[in-house]
Formats: C-alpha cells, structure tokens, sequence
C-alpha cells in the first residue's frame, strides 16, 4: 500500500514544478484515466491496473517515474 500515492506526488512534483495549472492538468490527466488523485492516501491499496494507469500518464508527459 501507498506506492501509488508516492507515484502520483511524484508525477505531480516533476510535471508541476510549483506551476499550479500543470498540477491541475495532471489530475484531470489521472481523472480522466479513472483515478481519484485526491481521494488516493498512503492507506489505499495499490492495484496493478491503478499502477499501470499512472505510468501510463507519466509516459504520455515524458516522465519518468522512479518507483
């Protein structure tokens, strides 16, 4: 549990780079992929398909996620 909590600070830390519009543009991204960033806590079980859809965002920004 929490590894996708860490992803998607992660993915937000390094996509946003404190720009507050690209923190947003990466949530509607996961949101629109099914995933509820705000809703997701360290306690949230991870789950293969949750995992593969954050790196599948991170993919479509050029990002590369270290987890």
């Amino acid at each position: 549990m929490g590894k996708a909590k860490l992803l998607i600070d992660e993915l937000v830390r390094k996509k946003a780079q404190g720009d507050a519009f690209q923190e947003r543009n990466v949530r509607i991204k996961l949101i629109l992929k099914g995933i509820m960033p705000d809703k997701i806590t360290a306690d949230t079980p991870d789950t293969d398909e949750m995992i593969a859809k954050i790196y599948e965002v991170a993919e479509n920004f050029n990002i590369q996620l270290s987890n």
